[in-house]
């Protein structure tokens, strides 16, 4: 600690009894000590203070048994880009698929999937041929005429026509 050596911390008691003599030395150690105490048990009250509030030991023993190489954010960031999704086996599409087919439209250009709090778009495109969504977007709407009527598109409005 601050480059002090043993040697050191003798040398600098030697000056000290010199300098303050023998009568009055007891009292600055008796002071001295006090000092260490003093400020070894505010050391102690804080760092429990601060374990309970973070709920870490903040013991060198317990931190060098933890792994912290795992919170290392690069570590974090390959990980995440080493995994990839598990291949689907595309001739049984999952009930989640064909629950995301059901809400794709025709024309549709962009697949929202994933929870609400991380949304993820995907290209529809970008999906295999027999993906059921990729076919629910290509699909052409139907126009259902049988509610119309058959003479709906031979007559025609006379208010709007011009003579």
């Amino acid at each position: 600690m601050f480059g002090l050596t043993f040697e050191k911390l003798f040398l600098v008691a030697i000056i000290a009894g010199f300098v303050l003599g023998p009568s009055r030395l007891p009292g600055y150690a008796h002071q001295l000590t006090r000092a260490v105490r003093t400020v070894r048990h505010f050391v102690d009250t804080t760092r429990n203070a601060a374990e309970d509030e973070m709920g870490v030991p903040l013991r060198r023993s317990e931190w060098e048994s933890m792994n912290l190489r795992q919170y290392d954010p690069r570590r974090i960031v390959s990980d995440a880009l080493r995994d990839t999704e598990p291949l689907r086996d595309t001739d049984s599409p999952s009930e989640q698929v064909l629950a995301e087919a059901a809400r794709v439209r025709p024309g549709q250009k962009y697949l929202i999937t994933g929870p609400a709090s991380h949304p993820r778009r995907v290209l529809i495109e970008s999906l295999p041929q027999d993906d059921p969504r990729r076919i629910a977007a290509q699909l052409q709407p139907e126009t259902d005429t049988s509610s119309i009527g058959p003479d709906a598109t031979a007559h025609s409005d006379s208010r709007f026509e011009r003579r």
